[in-house]
């Protein structure tokens, strides 16, 4: 791959009508850092600037790992993609269809309610005014959002993205393996990749080099998303993560370091068509999947919360993993876009 430094530090560090870009670049090839450099600001009260290994938020983009751990289930025999949800979580859902599936979780085709429902909710932040956000530690605790609410849909007819039904996953992995889901992420997903400076790290005992997440307010200034975003992560979003840390997680994947061949093309197969447009044209499991006329163009996770924004991609043709990480919310996707393009991916 060519790269004109110039040209990328030249877009990355243009003023844009939403905001300058605050996080991190990465971009690896082969398996080596070609490009990786940090801008912006980790901590604006005491002007520290992010590094390259800076740990950044990046919600939603956190479910592959949520993924992971239930295909590594599967592999044990525990779970199947149509091992159905009343045989597997000793939860009471009042107005739930007994036929929801593993698979139908994973691919967001549950039906289920969602307890932040994207198509009609645009301000995660007001879910917290009733219920406060620093008494969102376990993934049990998000039930009362949605445990008695009515189906959106029958099982299996629609793809609606939904957050519910990753909190409804970890709750069948710690029902599982005896674990709290945080645990066990760690334990055997980021402890296995070499993911040493990932975690899920409640907001009041951040780690070092942990930037804070930023948003605007309407008069320009500036303020903390800890108020915005449940007190610490859990299995539809909400971990902490480094450039490198994506890197290795991929690598880990593709190396099946996680997984076994199958289970790995399982993960990253196309299994339902979104009815969106590219690059969200497709979803596996806990992943998106654009595709073209030639196969898969890339494979890639993201995310995005007050003051979060995230997405890393796999271009395997080329085999690239382009990462951006960043603490305030807008810069981020315009960016991204011209950043492929630049790269030709």
């Amino acid at each position: 791959m060519n790269i004109a430094l110039h040209q990328l530090e030249e877009t990355i560090t243009r003023q844009r009508d939403s905001e300058p870009f605050a996080g991190v670049v990465s971009v690896h090839q082969g398996g080596l850092i070609v490009f990786e450099q940090a801008y912006g600001a980790a901590l604006r009260s005491e002007s520290l600037p992010n590094q390259v290994d800076t740990r950044f938020q990046i919600a939603s983009g956190c479910k592959i790992f949520t993924s992971v751990a239930i295909c590594q289930l599967m592999e044990q025999g525990v779970l199947a993609p149509d091992t159905m949800l009343v045989d597997c979580l000793d939860v009471p859902f009042a107005h739930f269809d007994p036929r929801i599936t593993v698979h139908q979780l994973l691919t967001h085709t549950s039906g289920i309610p969602d307890y932040f429902d994207e198509e009609v909710m645009d301000n995660y932040e007001a879910l917290w005014r009733q219920l406060p956000m620093y008494g969102i530690r376990n993934p049990a605790d998000f039930l009362p959002l949605f445990q008695n609410e009515p189906m959106q849909s029958p099982p299996g007819v629609t793809f609606v993205y939904n957050n519910a039904g990753y909190i409804v996953l970890g709750l069948i992995v710690e029902q599982a393996t005896g674990m709290r889901f945080t645990d066990y992420v760690a334990e055997y997903i980021f402890r296995s990749c070499g993911m040493h400076d990932s975690g899920y790290f409640a907001a009041d005992q951040l780690p070092a080099r942990t930037a804070r997440a930023y948003i605007e307010n309407a008069d320009g200034t500036w303020r903390s998303n800890i108020y915005a975003v449940p007190i610490i992560g859990g299995p539809d979003g909400g971990a902490y993560t480094t450039a490198d840390d994506m890197a290795r997680f991929w690598q880990t994947l593709a190396e099946h370091g996680l997984l076994s061949r199958a289970s790995t093309a399982r993960l990253l197969t196309p299994q339902i068509a979104t009815q969106s447009q590219p690059p969200h044209d497709h979803y596996g499991y806990g992943v998106w999947i654009e595709t073209s006329g030639n196969g898969v163009r890339k494979y890639f996770v993201e995310g995005s919360d007050p003051g979060v924004a995230f997405r890393s991609g796999v271009y395997r043709e080329q085999q690239v993993i382009l990462t951006l990480l960043a603490n305030t919310g807008q810069a981020l996707w315009p960016l991204y876009r011209e950043l492929e393009a630049i790269l030709s991916l």
